[in-house]
């Protein structure tokens, strides 16, 4: 399969009833993230608890885990061709979430 088609998206659709981003990839597959479950894995220095930690992977366990919460999508605005900022409904927005990482995550919660 070419790596290119499966981190690159042709369709991003910001569900606030269902607390769902969903991504659908140019290969086909279609993959559901729950907003809870990006703001735990925000990958930004803040989030993540300083730079030293930015390269810690985050377990992908937790687009699984039960809501506790409810969040709000201010914009989802695509950085490049690379990644995807999403801005909150609490102003937070500094997290890049690469494509290829949200591929991954999709990938192991699929294995």
């Amino acid at each position: 399969m070419n790596a290119d088609l499966q981190t690159r998206p042709v369709r991003l659709e910001s569900n606030a009833d269902d607390q769902t981003l969903t991504v659908e990839w140019a290969d086909g597959r279609v993959s559901d993230y729950s907003y809870e479950g990006l703001r735990r894995a925000c990958p930004c220095a803040e989030c993540r608890g300083g730079h030293a930690n930015m390269a810690d992977p985050v377990d992908p366990i937790v687009f699984d885990l039960p809501s506790l919460m409810t969040y709000e999508v201010k914009e989802l605005r695509p950085a490049g061709h690379y990644a995807l900022q999403i801005v909150w409904g609490d102003g937070h927005g500094s997290g890049l979430f690469r494509w290829e990482t949200l591929r991954q995550y999709d990938d192991v919660r699929r294995d």
